[in-house]
């Protein structure tokens, strides 16, 4: 088992989490012309990072490679041999569990000097770069989280599911939003709209699925809370991928003004 971190060049199309979560996706595809021990081909940005990392954290592999007579004279010295992948605008690299503290540290203290961020794959604190918005979640029963659109979509499947919540006192929710810098954005959040059941229709529906007339949806804008109902499911995944992906906040002129914040 190592301790992995994915490196990435600060470029104008890295903007939120969900842009590095794709980018890692397609990185470790490893489809790139080149050779991924190699500095050759990487982006000036690339090479200077990793250049400073080597001398803390020899790579195990290529030119930069120390001989094993220095890569291996000590435990200390062998625990800090790093495998690199090193791709043109990202880097993938796995160090040894024994120094995973102080190669988080030394990322974090060089990082905004050399012009990249990183994604600490094993942390749910996990993206480190100013600037960037992070998307997060939380429900009824999880807390701050970051995300991507799947997982989104998953919880919004089960919203209606008498596990996560039956009535409108105690209910299934999901929010949403972004945060850059430890500083939350605006938000939109989903929950049932759970209808009324008597007794006798409670023990007839005991067990299955709740009954519900659609899904609340609110968005925080201009310091107020707005609300509408939305009747389809697939529609809600719509406007919430519409927010997160495409950033298009919905036409609220009809939404009914809940509160102000």
């Amino acid at each position: 088992m190592s301790f992995d971190l994915f490196v990435f060049e600060r470029r104008s199309c890295i903007n939120t989490s969900l842009d590095i979560f794709s980018y890692q996706e397609k990185f470790t595809e490893y489809t790139e012309d080149k050779d991924y021990n190699s500095l050759n081909g990487c982006s000036d940005i690339i090479s200077s990072w990793a250049k400073k990392m080597f001398e803390k954290f020899p790579p195990m592999n290529g030119e930069y490679a120390p001989p094993d007579e220095i890569a291996y004279a000590s435990e200390e010295s062998e625990n800090h041999l790093t495998d690199y992948s090193l791709g043109k605008h990202g880097v993938y690299c796995a160090f040894s569990y024994s120094v995973a503290e102080k190669a988080l540290e030394y990322i974090k203290s060089i990082a905004d000097e050399y012009k990249v961020g990183f994604y600490d794959i094993q942390s749910n604190d996990a993206i480190f770069g100013k600037g960037i918005e992070i998307l997060k979640y939380r429900t009824e029963s999880h807390g701050d989280t970051i995300c991507d659109l799947d997982n989104i979509e998953r919880v919004i499947d089960t919203l209606d599911s008498i596990e996560r919540g039956t009535t409108n006192r105690e209910n299934a929710f999901i929010t949403i939003w972004f945060e850059t810098d430890g500083v939350e954005s605006t938000f939109v959040q989903a929950t049932p709209s759970y209808k009324s059941k008597g007794f006798f229709k409670n023990i007839l529906y005991k067990n299955k699925s709740n009954d519900i007339s659609g899904y609340f949806f609110e968005i925080e804008k201009d310091g107020a809370l707005y609300q509408t109902l939305i009747k389809d499911k697939n529609e809600l995944k719509e406007m919430v991928r519409a927010w997160c992906i495409d950033r298009k906040e919905p036409n609220i002129s009809k939404y009914k003004k809940l509160l102000d914040l």
